[in-house]
């Protein structure tokens, strides 16, 4: 039997500010929400921007991207001409609030789709910046270096309010 070897790279989607202006905060301003984009929305977009990058090599990744590919490439390259494959789950995990996601790909194409999702610019015509921020070996330590990041990030933004607040106090003994 042969097993299907993965790795899983774990995104941020970073929103540019639209001004020009440098902000003095210390945490990252561009971590914002991202509006209701569904998973097989996401998938989609990896897929085109592979296609887009890559060309017919980038389409015959997309197609190994289900996980049915090593196995059967010619059942996934069929059934992804009929669309059937289409709500196969190639993105793990996805969370709107922090914009962070995690994607199962095969050993082999790695690199490949780092890149795609690296050049992946527009979504839902809204300029972004992907960032993939690590790449694990099994779900299980990509979400929990997910974790430590969101807890860093947390940390990060208190110290800043902590800041404010030591400020403000002084502000008001004046």
């Amino acid at each position: 039997m042969v097993r299907y070897k993965a790795r899983y790279l774990l995104f941020n989607i970073l929103y540019p500010p639209n001004s020009t202006s440098a902000s003095p905060s210390k945490h990252i301003d561009f971590l914002a929400p991202t509006p209701e984009l569904a998973t097989s929305e996401l998938a989609a977009l990896i897929r085109d921007s592979l296609q887009r990058e890559f060309g017919d090599h980038g389409a015959g990744v997309a197609g190994n991207l289900s996980g049915f590919g090593p196995l059967f490439p010619l059942c996934a390259s069929l059934l992804l001409e009929a669309n059937i494959m289409a709500g196969v789950e190639i993105v793990k995990y996805f969370s709107p609030a922090t914009s962070t996601g995690i994607v199962r790909v095969a050993r082999e194409h790695v690199r490949l789709v780092w890149a795609a999702l690296t050049y992946l610019g527009e979504i839902r015509g809204k300029k972004v910046v992907v960032r993939v921020v690590h790449c694990a070996g099994t779900i299980k330590k990509a979400e929990r270096r997910a974790v430590v990041r969101a807890g860093a990030e947390v940390g990060i933004v208190l110290e800043g309010l902590v800041d404010l607040e030591e400020g403000w106090d002084e502000d008001m003994e004046e």
